[in-house]
């Protein structure tokens, strides 16, 4: 029994790491937001992080550039997961988003993201 107690903590404390957030406090700025979702990837709690960066777009929606950081993370967390056509569907608006009004926009979300879809394509084989 005692063993068996001994296996459970670990494997409790590691569910508890990858606990999504029922509440995100409403204080965290851009920056807090985007430093939790990146701590939740590092540490592959996916829902987690969406979470994060999802409270991103949801407080920030006149701040494009907040927006753009965060829907790029999102793609890339379905990317890093292996969600592979999701990933492709959110880089590709995100390069849209820039097609029709990159004004006050960051270049790098552009750049990783055609990049990123670049090599979906080469993994499935494709030139779409």
């Amino acid at each position: 029994m005692k063993a068996l107690f001994l296996v459970m903590i670990p494997v409790l404390l590691l569910l508890a790491c990858r606990t999504v957030p029922t509440e995100i406090p409403e204080d965290l700025g851009q920056a807090e937001l985007i430093q939790l979702g990146q701590q939740a990837a590092d540490q592959e709690n996916w829902a987690a992080a969406i979470a994060y960066y999802e409270a991103i777009v949801e407080r920030y929606p006149d701040e494009r550039a907040a927006i753009a950081t965060a829907r790029y993370e999102i793609a890339f967390v379905e990317y890093r997961r292996g969600n592979l056509a999701t990933a492709e569907d959110l880089f590709e608006e995100l390069i849209a988003m820039y097609e029709t009004d990159s004004s006050g926009l960051p270049a790098w979300p552009l750049v990783l993201s055609q990049r990123i879809v670049g090599k979906i394509h080469d993994q499935r084989g494709t030139n779409r």
